[in-house]
C-alpha cells in the first residue's frame, strides 16, 4: 500500500495553543471550583478532547447547563489570551506540509477544537490543506477513530493509505484504531504504540513517511 495522504492534528503539531488552552481552563476551574489544574493535568486528562467532553471528564457531576456555561467561560478566556499573547507556529511542520503537497500527497487537518481552523486561516496556513476533517462534527471524539475516518472519506483515500501526525496519546490511539500509520510528535511526553516518533518535525521527511508503507 502506498502513501496517499497525511493527516495533521493541529494543537501541538502545527501550532502551540496548549499553554493558552491550559491557562483558560485553569482560570475557570480555580475561580469556580477552587480546583488546582496543572499543565500536566491538562495534557493527561483532556488535551485533544472537544470542550464539552473535557468538562465532563473533569466535572462528571455537572449537568448540561453547567457544562455549557463552563465551555463558554473557558472559550472567553482563551480568546482573551490568544489576542494578548498570539500563538506559536511550528514552521518545520508547515515546511513539511509544503513538501508533501509538492510530492502530490494530499494533506488534511483534523482537530476537535473549533478554534483550530480560524487560527490557521488567520495565520495563512489553512490554504495549504486539501480538506478540514471538521472534527467537532465527528460522532465520537478521540481516542475513537471517527475524526480520522472522516478525513480519509473526504480525501477519497483508504485509511490504510494515510499517515497521521499527533502529539497526544489519545490521538495516536485514534489513528491506530482507524487503521492508519501513526507518527508521534514528542513535545512533552513520550508516546506509545506509534509507527514512528519524532522529537523535531525536521526528522519527519517525506521519504521516512513513505518508508512506513
Amino acid at each position: 500500500m502506498a502513501l496517499k495522504a497525511v493527516i495533521f492534528d493541529v494543537d501541538g503539531v502545527i501550532i502551540d495553543t496548549a499553554p493558552l488552552h491550559h491557562k483558560s481552563w485553569e482560570i475557570v476551574l480555580k475561580r469556580d471550583y477552587n480546583m488546582k489544574f496543572t499543565f500536566k493535568d491538562f495534557k493527561n486528562k483532556i488535551d485533544g478532547m472537544p470542550r464539552a467532553k473535557g468538562v465532563k471528564a473533569l466535572l462528571p457531576d455537572a449537568d448540561d447547563k453547567e457544562v455549557q456555561r463552563i465551555c463558554d467561560e473557558k472559550q472567553k478566556y482563551f480568546e482573551i489570551l490568544l489576542k494578548k499573547n498570539g500563538v506559536k507556529i511550528f514552521k518545520s511542520t508547515v515546511n513539511l506540509i509544503l513538501k508533501l503537497k509538492k510530492e502530490g500527497i494530499k494533506v488534511a487537518m483534523a482537530s476537535s477544537s473549533r478554534n483550530a481552523r480560524p487560527i490557521l486561516e488567520r495565520e495563512g496556513i489553512f490554504k495549504y490543506f486539501d480538506i478540514d476533517a471538521e472534527g467537532a462534527l465527528a460522532k465520537k471524539g478521540k481516542p475513537h477513530p471517527d475524526i480520522f475516518l472522516r478525513a480519509a472519506k473526504k480525501l477519497k483515500v483508504k485509511p490504510s493509505e494515510c499517515a497521521v501526525f499527533e502529539d497526544a496519546q489519545i490521538g495516536i490511539d485514534a489513528a491506530n484504531a482507524a487503521g492508519m500509520k501513526s507518527i508521534g510528535v514528542i513535545r512533552e511526553h513520550e508516546l506509545k504504540k506509534t509507527d514512528l516518533n519524532v522529537k523535531d518535525m525536521r526528522q519527519a521527511t517525506v521519504e521516512k513517511i513513505r518508508g512506513l508503507f
